[in-house]
């Protein structure tokens, strides 16, 4: 699973501050665009989902959702409405959609995005460890800094993984190897330094300092 687009069209600051609450733990990159620009956005690139504020008028969106999904455009659509505005809302019938109240918990929010995003397979908040610009996806083995992917092989991804939810602490080879290798491993220790060099190097700079080195001891990540 790649790291999902999600496109907040909401042009209320308090709006946005309460939709990045939601759905800023989620494994996804939030792009803005505003409402003026909806109609363009939805038939050029809708991303993954657009969570829009629709306020006491759905409709009016419900209508340019329905558009650029006859014109080929895939779109999900995620609707906020204000409590008001629910006694004449229509739900789109060509493209995937949702709605939450305006007043709804930023737990609700986020639930209504994972249904959208990943449908039967959600992520929850607990699978997901962020470091900035950099993302663990513990459900799915995925690493994404910058908002791309990392190409770990398996054992790679597994060596960072322990490492960096293990933060702060000293590792052996020996260590290492019983918790990532697992047992049943009888190759030498310095494989472990073969997979921490290789990690490095995907990992690019900015990052791979934090992965260190405590001589005649084994590695920590440095949180």
């Amino acid at each position: 699973m790649h790291l999902k687009r999600v496109v907040v069209v909401a042009d209320d600051l308090h709006a946005r501050a309460w939709i990045e609450s939601g759905i800023g733990t989620l494994d996804v990159a939030i792009e803005y665009c505003p409402t003026a620009d909806l109609a363009v956005r939805l038939e050029a690139d809708p991303g993954d989902l657009a969570v829009v504020d629709a306020g006491r008028s759905p409709d009016e969106v419900v209508a340019l959702a329905e558009t650029a999904s006859a014109a080929g455009s895939d779109v999900r659509l995620l609707l906020v409405i204000e409590p008001d505005g629910f006694e004449h809302l229509r739900m789109p019938v060509r493209c995937a959609s949702d709605f939450v109240a305006r007043a709804a918990s930023a737990a609700e929010l986020a639930a209504r995005v994972r249904a959208l995003l990943w449908p039967g397979e959600e992520v929850a908040a607990e699978d997901v460890v962020r470091l900035e610009d950099l993302t663990l996806n513990l459900a799915t083995y995925q690493a994404h800094v910058h908002g791309e992917p990392v190409d770990f092989t398996y054992l790679e991804y597994a060596l960072f993984e322990f490492l960096v939810t293990h933060p702060n602490r000293v590792y052996s080879r020996e260590v290492l190897l019983s918790r990532v290798w697992g047992t049943d491993y009888f190759g030498g220790a310095r494989t472990v330094d073969v997979h921490v060099r290789r990690v490095r190097s995907k990992l690019g700079p900015e990052y791979s300092r934090r992965l260190e080195t405590v001589r005649n001891v084994g590695y920590l990540w440095r949180r």
